[in-house]
């Protein structure tokens, strides 16, 4: 009785082993599907989720996509060119070759039935495609094409685009965020040739002037395969830069969450783009959470002085935008105006540049310092001290870089992260 008892328990144990295992996997592999322009295709060995990641016949793949593979039975190793791509992998080892350089992939290949099976970002990154996951549908949709529609038309991309160059800081910010080095981009208007924060991720990219007037000969020299520009900036030449390549225009220089998922539509980085939205979403949610009653609605003025002399107060923009996003108002006497920048230029209308918190993002411009003895001049008058904000030591003077200048994804995390010490919420 006892021996049978034993057996029983060694079974059960087997059973469950199995049950909790290997259906699993089958039934993840069996559900998984792979499309090409929209077609479904088929393989020999079926794409599968390991260890939570979906996992997908590379040979199999590069082959349907054009591309020549040599697979080294013995070594495991295959050999796949496509293009002018060249890429060598081999089961059970993370880091694989492609175009002579290293990549760590998230998930080492595994062997199967002559094929490995590979993380699905890794396709789209290594042979050129768009690649995105349809969690509902268990579908890895491939394109090797994509139809880009933007602010001043259509343009189609025939791959994913390895020659960027990029014609407004903000979307210069965003590249390093996504991990795209552009080979060109304009200059900073600071901190030249780019603003510090970014200036290492950008070592051995070309400049191209200021965002305002980019050197159209230079773009041309780079031989670039997409440009990203800006409608604000970059309209009137828009028909001069589509003709040197595609070009895809973004609707709102300030506008960064709308930037960064154009861009990472085109360079096929919409999960990174998605992961660091819901991370910010859930700052703003922690920011609104912890920020005091007395805060919340509170007036924010956002101001400089300008090289002239005169001051501006800025009821658009991009640290607008993200003040309007944590739940902050306009002074009501700047919303009386209706305008989207305020210019006070004498000090007898101060009054118009105050609110419960200031924040004065002026601008060094030309690196002497001038800027600042004619803030000091607007700080100094007794008009000032009569401001409200002024009397209740809600003056600040921020990041002109981080709340203006630069207008990215990275930037307006510097800002956010900023905001929690001047509204002194960090635990």
């Amino acid at each position: 009785m006892r021996n049978w008892l034993k057996k029983m328990s060694l079974m059960t144990i087997i059973m469950a082993v199995f049950l909790a295992v290997i259906p699993i996997t089958a039934s993840a592999a069996s559900m998984v599907k792979v499309t090409i322009d929209g077609k479904a295709v088929s393989f020999d060995v079926s794409p599968q989720v390991i260890n939570g990641r979906t996992m997908v016949p590379y040979k199999a793949i590069a082959e349907k996509l054009g591309g020549k593979v040599k697979f080294d039975q013995s070594s495991k190793k295959a050999t796949i060119t496509k293009d002018t791509n060249k890429i060598e992998l081999a089961a059970g080892k993370k880091t694989v070759s492609v175009n002579g350089k290293s990549v760590t992939l998230d998930a080492a290949p595994v062997n199967a039935k002559g094929d490995l099976l590979v993380p699905l970002r890794f396709v789209g990154e290594s042979l050129g495609v768009w690649v995105n996951w349809n969690a509902k549908q268990n579908t890895a949709a491939l394109l090797t094409k994509k139809t880009i529609t933007h602010s001043l038309g259509t343009t189609t991309l025939n791959s994913v685009p390895k020659r960027a160059v990029i014609l407004f800081n903000g979307s210069v910010d965003i590249s390093v965020l996504l991990g795209v080095k552009p080979v060109g981009a304009v200059e900073s208007y600071v901190q030249q040739p780019f603003y510090e924060y970014i200036r290492p991720s950008l070592i051995g990219t070309k400049t191209l002037g200021d965002e305002t007037q980019p050197n159209i000969e230079a773009i041309v020299a780079l031989k670039p395969d997409v440009i990203i520009a800006t409608k604000v900036r970059h309209e009137k030449i828009y028909s001069q830069l589509s003709k040197i390549a595609p070009t895809v225009v973004t609707e709102d220089l300030a506008d960064w969450k709308d930037n960064l998922q154009v861009a990472a539509s085109v360079f096929n980085k919409e999960d990174k783009a998605e992961q660091f939205l819901t991370d910010w979403k859930a700052q703003v949610a922690d920011f609104k959470k912890k920020l005091s009653a007395k805060d919340r609605g509170a007036e924010v003025s956002i101001i400089r002085i300008n090289p002239n002399g005169s001051a501006r107060a800025y009821n658009s923009g991009f640290a607008y935008q993200i003040f309007e996003e944590l739940g902050f108002s306009v002074p009501k006497q700047q919303a009386a105006l209706k305008q989207e920048l305020v210019t006070v230029t004498s000090k007898e209308q101060v009054s118009l540049l105050d609110g419960d918190y200031i924040f004065d993002f002026t601008t060094d411009w030309d690196g002497d310092g001038a800027i600042f003895k004619l803030q000091k001049e607007w700080i100094d008058s007794p008009l000032w001290a009569n401001l409200k904000a002024v009397k209740n030591k809600k003056y600040y003077k921020v990041n002109a870089v981080t709340w203006n200048l630069s207008g990215g994804a990275l930037a307006a995390e510097k800002m956010l992260n900023d905001l929690y010490f001047y509204f002194d919420l960090n635990d």
